[in-house]
């Protein structure tokens, strides 16, 4: 697939928007970032990667 760390960066980001901005949807930014972090897994984004895990550890998800 092509764009794919464009992809996973993309959701990341709506992920941080929405926990920033609207936490009443929670659920759905938490369905982006567990994409992203398995997308930062598989491509080996490191440092996109332990931003997104400390993202996730601050929503105690």
């Amino acid at each position: 697939m092509r764009f794919r760390p464009e992809i996973a960066l993309t959701r990341f980001q709506l992920a941080e928007l929405l926990l920033e901005h609207y936490p009443e949807e929670k659920a759905e930014a938490l369905e982006h970032l567990d994409f992203a972090i398995k997308k930062f897994r598989e491509m080996k984004m490191q440092p996109s990667l332990e931003r997104a895990l400390s993202h996730k550890e601050i929503m105690g998800a």
